[in-house]
């Protein structure tokens, strides 16, 4: 049975593609037309040097045909798109076979142009079906290249002073802390084999958006959640001045209230309160129904709550539940019995990740053709590869980040391993 998102998001794009061959050309759409590809081409320059600032577009030429660019279709491309977007629908709905498709298809060079076209957009509806949990409790960052990028944070801290009539305003001492990091491209290959074409491995091939798209989340999750599980530098336990935000205890409501009372009191600069009070308690997958005990409240499907026959709890409606899948992958040790506080991140956040301008989701491209036949003298996409036949596209994705710890990030969150019982 196909997947119903799967099919809604194909047809989507035969619903957009089939508006936008109707349309009629103008003359911009004219000049258009010469753009679209009628086969496949390796990318050229893509944007220009501009003083300092260098667009990563440049960066980035050269790595196979990216397709998000082409959003503006001419009617042409776009009866062409429709057309191949039905033929994939038939095919994972196993109306149609895969061999028979392509080698009715594969007549057409631009058919593996489109057949990419589609497999991208897919990807990017999949994608947006995922909601990590850790952007609920980290901060999110755009960076327009890949230089460095962080924070400075100006340390003085003391309260206003009163000032006298006539008399110049006093000046703070001042210091200075900062933290860098810059993002990194991440990415990978998926083939369409010759084999899997002639055995008729239409699974395979319509599990590809979906393995795309669950590669990139993945990664995110990953990478994003590895800043802060178990993070040695993030949690310490010897601060001083009873600023300590690591314990062992594990999770209890007594020790939740321990913590979070542990964390209210954390002051800044000049000794002045940071009204950091956590909203987020983070555990892992085994801790998830502990978690709701603990807290004496249960959040149903619809939204509505349930606190739960003899509890009360200060706390239930104070913190919210988050779980956090990677959490026992990135700490082997103690991650089934950890447990982490954080504050709203927006206030203060303890975990910032960042994404390229403009390439903030996943991107599929497709490589340029390799294979020339004997004869002809020229390339067809759909020859593939010289080497072993096949179609490639591939995922590439940006993402980097860091914990604020240099900038006193850590004073919004909490982690206690859970391995003793206070």
């Amino acid at each position: 049975m196909p997947d119903t998102v799967l099919m809604d998001a194909i047809e989507g794009i035969i619903e957009t593609a089939t508006h936008a061959a109707e349309a009629i050309p103008s003359a911009a759409q004219a000049v258009q037309e010469n753009t679209e590809p009628a086969g496949v081409a390796p990318l050229e320059e893509l944007g220009r040097y501009q003083g300092e600032q260098l667009d990563p577009q440049i960066l980035l030429a050269g790595e196979g045909y990216h397709f998000q660019p082409q959003r503006r279709m001419s009617p042409q491309y776009a009866l062409r798109l429709a057309e191949v977007a039905t033929g994939y629908k038939a095919v994972i709905a196993g109306r149609r076979g895969l061999r028979g498709w392509f080698q009715e298809s594969m007549m057409r060079a631009d058919f593996p142009v489109l057949l990419g076209d589609t497999l991208d957009r897919l990807v990017l509806t999949r994608y947006a079906t995922y909601a990590p949990t850790y952007r609920m409790f980290t901060r999110r960052r755009v960076v327009p290249n890949f230089r460095s990028v962080g924070g400075v944070r100006r340390h003085g801290g003391s309260r206003l002073t009163q000032v006298a009539e006539g008399n110049d305003y006093p000046e703070d001492a001042l210091s200075e802390s900062s933290f860098t990091y810059a993002i990194s491209k991440y990415g990978k290959k998926y083939r369409i084999t010759l084999e899997m074409i002639v055995n008729d491995d239409t699974q395979a091939f319509a599990d590809l958006p979906d393995e795309m798209a669950q590669d990139a989340i993945q990664t995110e999750m990953f990478l994003v959640s590895a800043l802060y599980v178990a993070n040695g530098v993030l949690f310490q336990a010897a601060r001083g001045a009873n600023m300590n935000n690591r314990g062992t205890a594990l999770l209890t409501i007594t020790n939740i209230e321990a913590a979070v009372n542990a964390m209210v009191v954390f002051t800044g600069d000049g000794n002045n309160p940071l009204n950091n009070t956590p909203i987020y308690l983070v555990v892992p997958p085994s801790l998830r129904i502990k978690a709701f005990r603990e807290l004496g409240v249960l959040t149903l499907s619809g939204g509505s709550t349930v606190t739960l026959a003899g509890t009360s709890n200060v706390l239930a409606g104070e913190l919210q539940i988050v779980v956090d899948p990677m959490i026992p992958i990135l700490d082997p040790l103690h991650g089934n019995t950890s447990w982490y506080l954080f504050s709203d991140p927006a206030r203060l956040h303890a975990v910032e990740y960042a994404c390229l301008a403009g390439m903030e989701e996943p991107q599929v491209f497709m490589r340029s053709p390799n294979a020339v036949r004997v004869g002809s003298g020229s390339e067809n996409p759909a020859d593939g590869s010289f080497e072993d036949d096949s179609l490639a596209y591939k995922v590439r994705h940006f993402l980097g980040g860091a914990h604020t710890n240099p900038t006193g990030g850590w004073k919004g969150c909490w982690w206690s391993d859970g391995t003793t019982s206070s």
